[in-house]
């Protein structure tokens, strides 16, 4: 009984609850209209939209190159089937049950092999 009245006087909904109604406070909402206030968050709104997200764009392009770029020079390894890899003690539950999840045929090699000739 003693830890049922501990946890409803302590729980972190309620000092959540307790924390919201102390912040926003009709006065303290008052005090967000202040032109200066106002002034501050369209400062902020421009800085997001003129500068990160271009940025951020920019920064994707330059990095999506980069990668196309290496992976043109970049060959998949040549298949060896060594006793210690690809083991299989139980079959995976979806697809034939020797792919992975997110298996893709002309990367990951089964324990055969790999299932698509790479293009030269």
């Amino acid at each position: 009984m003693a830890f049922r009245s501990f946890t409803r006087k302590f729980s972190a909904g309620r000092q959540l609850r307790a924390i919201l109604d102390e912040q926003f406070t009709p006065d303290k909402l008052k005090a967000y209209e202040k032109p200066e206030v106002l002034q501050g968050v369209d400062l902020w709104k421009k800085i997001t939209y003129f500068v990160a997200l271009p940025g951020v764009l920019l920064a994707s392009i330059y990095i999506i190159n980069g990668h196309l770029e290496h992976e043109k020079h970049t060959h998949r390894p040549e298949f060896i089937p060594y006793e210690h890899l690809r083991i299989r003690t139980r079959r995976f539950p979806w697809r034939n049950g020797d792919q992975t999840l997110f298996h893709n045929p002309l990367y990951n090699a089964t324990t055969s092999g790999y299932e698509v000739e790479e293009e030269k």
